[in-house]
């Protein structure tokens, strides 16, 4: 009896490891997921109103992560995404008003215990790109490589996991 729950397990254990799979990235292409959508049938189409309504709705919801600097502790920011989960603008603590962000493209990287995502961004100042960010996310763990546009200066961010992630509110 004890030798057949063994050898249940066992094989229950290799049938549900089953086989790694390779490290893949893709990229992902909002041009070419906008023609794919155009190319399926017409009756399958949604009012372009509608899909404007629900947009504008989803980007109104916010959500606020908070970082802190990896060399300067005390330096903090926030960024604060839409209900699609894209960042919409950020803050730096001690500034007056937050910066516009203007999404560039992604990667999506298979493999390991979660997949990585990377989100591309320029930063709009003035309306000029005045820097570009780098937002990494794996599992519970958010990253921001900021570069900065005038000296191509990098600062490296950590999501601070002593506030609440993906708070309501913002941190400051």
């Amino acid at each position: 009896m004890k030798k057949g729950l063994i050898l249940f397990f066992l094989v229950l254990s290799i049938v549900s490891c089953g086989q790694k799979s390779n490290k893949k990235q893709k990229e992902i292409n909002p041009d070419t997921l906008q023609h794919n959508s155009e190319s399926k049938n017409d009756a399958n189409k949604i009012d372009k109103k509608v899909i404007n309504e629900i947009e504008d709705t989803n980007s109104s919801i916010s959500n606020y992560i908070c970082y802190t600097n990896d060399n300067n502790k005390s330096q903090k920011i926030w960024i604060r995404f839409n209900n699609s989960n894209k960042a919409m603008e950020i803050k730096y603590h001690g500034q007056s008003e937050p910066i516009p962000l203007k999404f560039v493209r992604n990667e999506y990287i298979e493999g390991g215990t979660q997949p990585t995502i990377i989100d591309y961004y320029d930063e709009i100042y003035n309306g000029e790109i005045n820097g570009h960010y780098k937002l990494t996310k794996s599992g519970n763990w958010y990253y921001v490589l900021y570069i900065r546009g005038r000296d191509n200066k990098e600062f490296n961010f950590t999501v601070d996991h002593t506030t609440d992630i993906l708070s309501t509110t913002s941190c400051f």
